[in-house]
């Protein structure tokens, strides 16, 4: 069982990123969401505790890590049969593992020290006009955290950007974290509540009121972006629905995010099986239909 983290954990830093906001910058991943996607690119991004990810295509059948664990977690069939409710997350095996096969995925860190860890990226961020990205999982399940590192972070002059599925208490929120934040991105899956709640396991009421509520922030730069999952939220049904919606929010510019196949293996290395497992990426007839729909919008990013 794990043991209990006074701090949200970090799944990880993606440095040098340049498809999560403007300029070079590094990407916070938190482990933690309200939601549970069906196709989630991050799974391991999903529960807060620390887990341990198996990647097979790295594994050359060694046995030192059966040879390390104490708590007989791993067994004759190796890390693919990892018993899960067994393991301590001593991290033995990880330590052991001498190709990297296995990771423990899960960091906690002060506030103070991760914007130290952060800081060291400055100069990059300074001369690309760039900053930190705060992802996930969800960050603002965190939020007196998040806001604390995104308070450090700004009081030294670095460019803070939220990613969110926007499943928050706009009260907390407001008060909490948007005095430190310049940049949202917000994400609208499915515009159906019934549908959002039977492909996330949450409605969607709160989202679509808190992006009203972020696009009506003077000074806060932010963009909608939707997910383009093949049969689910990539339905001519479900784009016209929510091209409509934008519309009559005042909403003209969006990002639109095609389907990434490669969160599967992920997925099998944290041991789960999802029900979705579509593995192939959108074809170029695919991505035509879907940017017909949202003709008039300004596409942020082209697909």
């Amino acid at each position: 069982m794990s043991r209990p983290n006074k701090h949200p954990l970090v799944a990880e830093i993606k440095r040098n990123s340049l498809d999560d906001g403007p300029g070079i910058r590094s990407v916070v991943f938190f482990k933690g969401c309200p939601l549970r996607c069906v196709w989630c690119h991050n799974p391991e991004c999903i529960r807060p505790e620390a887990e341990i990810l198996y990647r097979q295509a790295a594994c050359m059948g060694c046995g030192a890590c059966v040879e390390s664990c104490e708590s007989g977690a791993l067994g004759a069939g190796g890390p693919a049969a990892l018993a899960r409710e067994a393991c301590t997350l001593c991290g033995a095996c990880v330590e052991e593992c001498p190709t990297g096969a296995l990771s423990l995925v899960g960091t906690a860190y002060t506030p103070a020290a991760l914007a130290r860890e952060l800081g060291r990226d400055k100069a990059f961020y300074g001369n690309s006009g760039g900053g930190v990205t705060l992802s996930g999982g969800e960050p603002t399940l965190f939020m007196d955290y998040t806001a604390a590192l995104a308070e450090i972070l700004r009081k030294e002059g670095i460019h803070v950007l939220l990613e969110t599925c926007g499943e928050f208490s706009w009260e907390v929120f407001q008060e909490k974290l948007l005095p430190h934040i310049s940049q949202v991105f917000i994400d609208l899956k499915l515009c159906d509540d019934a549908l959002h709640r039977r492909f996330t396991g949450r409605g969607n009421d709160r989202i679509k009121q808190n992006i009203r509520n972020l696009s009506n922030v003077p000074t806060l730069d932010v963009l909608v972006r939707v997910p383009l999952v093949p049969e689910v939220t990539a339905t001519r049904q479900n784009l016209e629905a929510i091209a409509g919606w934008l519309r009559a929010a005042g909403i003209c510019r969006l990002a639109l995010l095609p389907y990434n196949p490669l969160w599967f293996t992920k997925a099998r290395g944290l041991g789960r099986t999802p029900d979705y497992r579509r593995d192939t990426w959108m074809s170029t007839e695919e991505r035509a239909a879907v940017k017909g729909i949202f003709q008039g919008f300004e596409i942020a990013r082209d697909i």
